[in-house]
């Protein structure tokens, strides 16, 4: 699996404030192993699995599992045949070492999967053949995956030696990760260390080859025990070191390895990082390590079975495979035991709230719907009764913020409706905003999207003045800044973007019928001399595809903060960076100019992406 990043006294807490639930994704369930139904356009739910085993995303969010003797992967409601034997695997050459396309070519107990995030690529960690195989990218459903031999001789009983690809040999390689320069780190099991592929070459990394232990060292002096599964963490490769119970970093430039994780595991098979926190499959449970505090996540440490459910009412039977899909926000799970992938909503169901930035307003006066909900929903659905309303600042029914005016006079109810991968809830606020005719000179109000934003970043300045004034002047100083987006100092919503790190004051005049009036904020917009740069940030992040239609991707070089932003000065999406591959699911926005922020250390970065589905 393409790895990325739980103190014992916590590990007894039981089930995190937010309840996870684990639901059976795919395959029937049953005991042992040696069913297949094929995996051609069958629903996801009929298929038999055997011995479900490793598991992995690529970057079009196509879920690949290593089965006994193939892999497949699913989409949608439906399981697709990506390679190997799809018939009896007890059949006689059901398992064997062939490259060919799709059904003619055979594995024998493919293992871990990790794809390459630059070629979309799938390596494959193929156990019982000691070797590492490369399943090509997806074309289309019709064009079956050419498989080849990347690394490794056959063999029936394995062995160990660096060299060439051709000519290098392992002895149960189970686990393995794909760096974004298309280096493989391979968990070499029963050798006992950590395998790298790199320039046509095996070299060994870490550990002494056919010398189990518990040892900390740089490189070969250093010891595992039956390592099962490896993740790549920025410059760190973390090692579920099974036969120890630990989980051991290595550092890639040094090779220095040093514990993470020692007590508290019973046999950890495979790990996989969302944000910060780090998920671990620890044999009948998954366990969760952040902030230096290991705990229960789901699933029981000691009991058995299969059974959907709460955090611990959750049961397992031998989790050897785990992985983040970001698109649905979910972690997966290989069940080997029960023959199933299990699916863990990592969060909550959110609870429905919004604030609104005034309850009295006049007919054409901006008002701002704030969404304040709990627990990371994702699905917004605003509904305003009666519909007598414009949206305002390019804004929409579906947004987390939203800027309108309303065209009549009146009582009006807002609902929201919220929702994330746990569930939805829904809030109505009946006769919330009272909405009256102008009869006056305007009262002048503004406010700011953003009021302390970075040299060059775009923001709106939104007028909030009430009794409807039909004009506007907007004026700032000092005079460094340009408006933006067609917009001058006559727009009601004007956007604009500050080219020095300064104090800037703001003045709005509003004109109506029954005269004018201004208000003056000094020193309201606070500019970062930390500029954003627009040069130069490929070094530090590189965002693709763009265009972008589905999802946009970010590939981080260095610890930071991810936003996307729009033209008029709004963040859509905010997320800590992973060092590993980065993804915003873009669906639910509207095609044109979008700008990523990264946020480092070492500076501000932008860049531009278009959205176009």
């Amino acid at each position: 699996m393409k790895k990325l990043l739980f103190s014992l006294s916590a590990l007894l807490c039981g089930v995190l404030m937010n309840a996870q639930t684990v639901t059976t994704y795919a395959g029937k369930q049953y005991s042992g192993t040696g069913n297949y139904t094929g995996f051609r356009n069958n629903h996801k739910d009929s298929v038999y699995f055997s011995a479900p085993m490793g598991i992995e995303v690529d970057t079009a969010g196509r879920l690949y599992v290593s089965n006994e003797h193939n892999i497949f992967w699913i989409q949608g409601s439906t399981a697709y045949l990506a390679a190997g034997y799809t018939l009896d695997p007890t059949d006689p050459g059901a398992a064997d070492s062939k490259d060919f396309a799709g059904s003619q070519a055979r594995f024998s107990r493919p293992a871990g999967l990790a794809i390459n995030p630059n070629t979309n690529e799938l390596m494959v960690a193929d156990l019982n053949n000691h070797q590492i195989r490369k399943v090509e990218r997806f074309i289309n459903t019709a064009t079956q995956q050419i498989v080849s031999t990347h690394a490794g001789v056959k063999s029936f009983n394995g062995g160990f030696g660096d060299g060439s690809n051709a000519s290098a040999k392992f002895n149960g390689p189970i686990g393995i990760a794909v760096a974004p320069n298309g280096d493989v780190y391979v968990a070499d099991r029963t050798n006992h260390c950590i395998r790298k592929i790199s320039g046509g070459m095996v070299t060994t990394i870490a550990g002494s080859a056919g010398n189990p232990g518990h040892t900390n060292g740089t490189g070969t002096a250093a010891k595992f025990t039956v390592p099962f599964n490896v993740y790549l963490d920025g410059n760190d490769l973390l090692v579920a070191d099974y036969g120890n119970g630990a989980i051991r970093k290595i550092n890639l430039s040094t090779l220095a390895v040093t514990d993470l994780i020692t007590t508290g595991l019973f046999g950890p098979k495979d790990l996989c990082k969302v944000g910060s926190i780090l998920y671990i499959a620890d044999g009948l449970c998954v366990k969760r390590y952040e902030g230096n505090v290991l705990s229960l996540y789901t699933g029981s440490t000691s009991q058995q079975g299969f059974v959907d459910g709460e955090g611990t009412d959750a049961r397992f039977s031998d989790i050897t495979g785990i992985v983040y899909h970001p698109k649905s926000g979910l972690l997966y799970v290989c069940d080997l035991g029960n023959n199933v992938i299990r699916s863990i909503s990592p969060s909550a169901r959110p609870e429905a709230s919004f604030t609104s930035s005034t309850t009295s307003a006049t007919i054409g006066q901006p008002v701002v719907l704030s969404n304040t909900s709990s627990n990371y929903p994702d699905v917004f659905k605003w509904k305003i009764t009666p519909a007598s309303y414009n949206l305002l600042n390019n804004t929409s029914l579906s947004d987390s913020i939203v800027y309108l005016s309303f065209s009549q006079t009146g009582t009006f109810s807002i609902q929201l409706y919220v929702s994330n991968q746990s569930g939805a809830d829904s809030v109505l606020k009946s006769n919330l905003i009272a909405v009256s005719s102008v009869t006056a000179a305007p009262v002048v109000a503004f406010s700011a999207s953003e009021t302390q934003p970075k040299v060059n970043e775009t923001i709106s300045l939104i007028d909030m003045t009430a009794n409807t004034p039909t004009s506007w002047r907007w004026r700032i100083s000092p005079a460094t800044f340009i408006w933006m987006n067609g917009t001058d100092s006559t727009n009601q919503i004007p956007n604009v973007k500050f080219s020095n790190g300064d104090n800037y004051t703001i003045t709005l005049v509003a004109s109506n019928a029954q005269g004018t009036k201004s208000v003056t904020k000094v020193d309201y917009i606070k500019v970062n001399s930390m500029s954003i740069a627009n040069v130069n940030h490929q070094s530090i992040f590189k965002a693709y595809p763009n265009p972008a239609h589905s999802f946009l991707n970010i590939q981080a070089f260095t610890e930071g903060q991810i936003e996307l932003w729009d033209m008029y000065g709004r963040r859509m999406e905010m997320l800590v960076a992973n060092s590993d591959l980065n993804r915003i699911d873009i669906s639910q926005y509207k095609n044109g100019t979008y700008f990523i922020k990264f946020i480092s250390n070492q500076g501000i970065y932008s860049s531009k992406v278009v959205i176009n589905h």
